[in-house]
């Protein structure tokens, strides 16, 4: 059973709709999250947003950074596009306290998991 699933079908509400793509990304659990890592280069804190609707967890982020206009691309690793990347959350994750940081490009979202599904010590008396 996977944690996180992709559902990249989310539908853009901007006006016009801009070309975006499916950043490289990747999941890692812990006992008490899961951490996911994206990675958006050129996207500032601004052009990011992130949300938490019922099930899904959808991140979009428009790249900000433009070449200047003498500058010529003799290789590009990444389209000229902006990022969007839809996933399913799990039944343990917290909604309610998941956390996000930018740091030079990379996006770091840590969603907790639930108490009650956290493994626990059970104290033996007698």
């Amino acid at each position: 059973m996977s944690l996180l699933t992709k559902n990249n079908n989310h539908v853009s509400t901007e006006t016009p709709p801009r070309r975006a793509i499916v950043p490289r990304y990747e999941v890692k659990e812990t006992a008490d999250a899961f951490i996911v890592t994206a990675y958006v280069p050129g996207v500032d804190r601004a052009a990011l947003e992130t949300q938490v609707d019922g099930e899904s967890l959808t991140v979009f982020a428009r790249r900000t950074w433009a070449p200047p206009a003498e500058w010529t691309a003799v290789y590009r690793e990444t389209p000229a596009a902006d990022y969007r990347l839809a996933l399913e959350l799990d039944h343990r994750v917290n909604r309610d306290a998941v956390r996000a940081e930018l740091n030079q490009g990379v996006l770091t979202l840590t969603l907790p998991k639930a108490e009650a599904v956290k493994p626990r010590r059970i104290e033996i008396k007698g």
